[in-house]
């Protein structure tokens, strides 16, 4: 039988996730009049599952899938005597799990950027939703800084803020092949689907779903592994365009119409 290997880097990711969550996104939910009680909550895309984890231990009643078994596996892992089970599954499917339940709160934590099939994967999750039910939705714009998720590349040239808008950024990704082949193609993936803050909120017009509460970032909560603290963008996210560009984190919180 494999032995399941965690390495510190795991450790260290499932920390970041979990530290995300609780020092941001629940005091802001709470803040916005969401609380654990009585709340029901699916993490869509949920990762090593540290998030989930921070969920449960605010009192929330939790569940999370996600598509890739290693991180599944990570976060069953890491979960301790969390009294909840994150299982393997992909939202593009018909019967995927826990589509036939109802949650109070639905997570999509930097999950729907990368996402082709956007609105019938909100229509999905907003099937999901009981009376009264809400979706936290949180991601990186696409024409911010890092907004196709250069970061992760090796090459420093390759990596620099904005360059992924340049019109021939594509064609240097693709020569240096010496850069990890998934980072890549998930990085031309971004590109392609360009989902910025005005084509999320066009997309949930068309999906009937209506932002209750926006927060807005020149700084993120998930900046905090590179040693920053989030700042808000305050009065410059009024100005279009530049709200585009500057905005580095978005967090919606979404109910039905």
């Amino acid at each position: 039988m494999k032995t399941f290997e965690v390495s510190e880097h795991d450790r260290k990711y499932w920390q970041y996730e979990y530290d995300v969550v609780s020092k941001y996104l629940i005091p802001l939910l709470n803040k916005w009049g969401i609380s654990s009680d009585h709340c029901k909550l699916l993490d869509v895309g949920c990762g090593d599952g540290g998030g989930v984890a921070a969920f449960y231990d605010a009192g929330f009643e939790c569940k999370g899938f996600d598509i890739e078994p290693r991180r599944v596996e990570l976060a069953n892992h890491f979960k301790g005597n969390r009294n909840y089970k994150m299982v393997v599954g992909n939202i593009y499917e018909n019967n995927f799990p826990y589509h036939n339940e109802k949650f109070n709160l639905i997570i999509m934590h930097d999950v729907i950027e990368h996402l082709e099939k956007k609105e019938e994967v909100l229509q999905k999750i907003k099937d999901c939703l009981s009376e009264n039910g809400r979706i936290l939705i949180t991601f990186p714009p696409y024409y911010s800084a890092f907004g196709a998720h250069q970061q992760l590349l090796k090459r420093k040239f390759l990596k620099l803020p904005y360059i992924h808008l340049c019109p021939f950024y594509h064609k240097l990704l693709i020569l240096h092949r010496n850069e990890n082949y998934a980072f890549v193609q998930e990085i031309l993936k971004l590109i392609n689907l360009k989902m910025g803050i005005t084509q999320f909120e066009n997309i949930l017009k068309k999906c009937n779903l209506q932002i209750e509460k926006k927060k807005q970032y020149l700084i993120g909560p998930n900046h905090i592994r590179f040693g920053l603290k989030p700042v808000s963008t305050g009065i410059l996210s009024r100005i279009p365009i530049l709200n585009e560009l500057i905005t580095n984190g978005v967090i919606y919180l979404i109910k039905s119409e």
